[in-house]
């Protein structure tokens, strides 16, 4: 069991708005495929690092009653990865900092 960390962002632009979002998940292969693959319920990573630009989304993760009920689905996806890994930080970095997710401005460019 070992250490991963998840940068992830997203943007939108004009008018209809554009959207887009991006991550990357980083730590060992092996253990990326396991906690990507893995719905087993066995506890597959010992720490998880969320960095995001969104505090929306933070209060989200940490504040269930504030969800949209649109992301229930999603919502439950994370619950359950959150309870596969035994210390989970979800932290707030700008996204001048968050170098690795910049993808999604990229994403939705592309689009």
């Amino acid at each position: 069991m070992g250490y991963l960390k998840f940068n992830v962002d997203g943007s939108s632009s004009g008018n209809p708005r554009r959207a887009g979002y991006g991550g990357i998940l980083k730590g060992d292969t092996e253990l990326r495929w396991k906690f990507l693959l893995s719905m087993n319920g066995k506890i597959i990573a010992r720490d998880l690092a969320v960095e995001t630009e969104s505090m929306v989304i933070i209060s989200w993760c940490f504040n269930p009653v504030l969800r949209q009920w649109r992301f229930a689905e999603t919502f439950k996806i994370i619950d359950h990865c959150i309870i596969l890994v035994q210390n989970v930080k979800i932290v707030y970095v700008c996204r001048e900092v968050n170098n690795c997710a910049k993808t999604s401005k990229s994403s939705m460019l592309l689009a």
